[in-house]
């Protein structure tokens, strides 16, 4: 059991560096089963490798302690997870322009999701992260206060294209704490609404 001193701290700074190293590779693996044609493959990868060198850096940055520590592990699993699936649909969200890993003054954060279906006849627009929970995004946070962090309103229209906002209520937090959250877009039928696919995007939020 780890206790939040300096060394305790240090020590699984470098136990989840190392994890998150080596269970990239099972998401590698699992990408060139897939047999997928060069680029796409390629491209795969290639993010899953950034995650780790991005997540690896915020750890030893900015992980002074457990929970910290343990948002950044979270988020870089839920990230690499998110490549290795791929997006058959364009999805990106932002925050002030920023992409994947972002910094925000406490307050109202605005986030940017925009997404755009493969074809005439389809929509797309954000849905529940996990129906069975009754959970519409997946909030991780290492904040001072337990519930500094909290979805104010979302964006659900759908369309073939959208450009879609979510709000998140930071005003409680301090500098330095730590926010993730995945925003999932499913792409639907426009004739019966069945949901065709639907793909998770996380953002890693760093207050400033």
């Amino acid at each position: 059991m780890y206790h939040s001193s300096r060394e305790s701290v240090d020590e699984y700074k470098v136990t989840c560096i190392e994890f998150i190293r080596d269970i990239s590779n099972d998401y590698k693996d699992w990408v060139k089963r897939y047999n997928l044609d060069e680029e796409e493959s390629a491209w795969r990868l290639e993010m899953i490798d950034n995650v780790v060198k991005v997540s690896s850096a915020w750890i030893a940055r900015y992980g002074d302690t457990i929970r910290k520590i343990d948002v950044i592990k979270d988020d870089g699993i839920n990230k690499m997870a998110e490549f290795t699936a791929g997006y058959p649909f364009y999805l990106q969200v932002y925050v002030d322009g920023q992409l994947r890993y972002a910094e925000h003054k406490a307050g109202m954060i605005e986030l940017e999701v925009k997404a755009r279906a493969r074809e005439e006849g389809r929509s797309v627009g954000i849905t529940m992260y996990n129906r069975r929970m009754n959970e519409i995004f997946q909030l991780l946070t290492a904040t001072e206060v337990s519930d500094a962090v909290s979805v104010l309103g979302y964006d659900d229209r759908l369309m073939n294209a959208i450009d879609a906002k979510v709000i998140l209520d930071a005003s409680k937090c301090k500098e330095s704490d730590l926010i993730s959250i995945t925003v999932v877009v499913g792409e639907y039928d426009e004739r019966d609404g069945l949901e065709l696919d639907k793909r998770g995007f996380t953002t890693l939020i760093r207050i400033i």
